[in-house]
């Protein structure tokens, strides 16, 4: 694997998903994206798991007419879900291998809330920090204990893109992770030299899309 998006809804479907499909057509890719969902994980069981990850791009054009596009490029379809222990280790996996070269994100701006309205860091977000990230609750606390693998892998490389449509995406994805991983690094539940591979961006990016 070498894309990992994390959102598996219409939008992945119609951009990503339909991006990757029109490279493989064209002969520039030789594999297929990865897709994760972080928030309701029935999508994977009812969309993608009956029909082997293949699903059908409707595309309403100005004449009227719809376009329909079977979008095959799902080559895996999985559930980031304390309730799917499995393929959370799948992801795991994933991240800790040196094909992969990018996550990306459309996840809405909740997805990266760690904050309730009164400043407070949300109770699963309290909860991942001073637990650690072995089994962590919150989609950041999950997204930093991924990275955390890939660091003790090897410090490997990999580029953290947000394609949500809220300003500085990558600034707020980096800032959300770094939250969790400074937590665990002043507990001393993370080796030292997390958070600088973090801030490193010759091994990890977080651009602005």
């Amino acid at each position: 694997p070498f894309w990992v998006h994390f959102g598996a809804g219409n939008i992945f479907r119609a951009y990503q998903a339909h991006a990757v499909q029109r490279l493989l057509n064209e002969g520039a890719l030789d594999r297929g994206i990865v897709v994760a969902e972080g928030f309701d994980d029935e999508i994977i069981r009812a969309v993608y798991a009956p029909h082997d990850n293949l699903t059908i791009l409707a595309t309403l054009r100005s004449d009227g007419t719809v376009a329909k596009t079977v979008i095959g490029s799902v080559a895996e379809a999985l559930a980031a879900s304390a309730d799917r222990p499995e393929d959370f280790e799948r992801l795991r996996r994933i991240f800790v291998g040196d094909s992969l070269q990018l996550a990306s994100f459309t996840i809405t701006e909740k997805g990266y809330q760690l904050r309730d309205g009164q400043g407070e860091l949300q109770r699963a977000v309290k909860a991942d920090i001073e637990a650690g990230p072995g089994q962590p609750l919150s989609y950041m606390g999950k997204v930093a204990s991924l990275l955390y693998s890939r660091y003790c892998a090897g410090e490997k490389a990999v580029a953290l893109v947000s394609m949500d449509n809220c300003s500085h995406n990558g600034g707020r994805l980096k800032e959300a992770v770094l939250v969790l991983a400074q937590g665990w690094e002043e507990k001393g539940l993370v080796q030292k030299g997390f958070v600088s591979y973090l801030n490193d961006e010759t091994k990890v990016s977080f651009p602005w899309t």
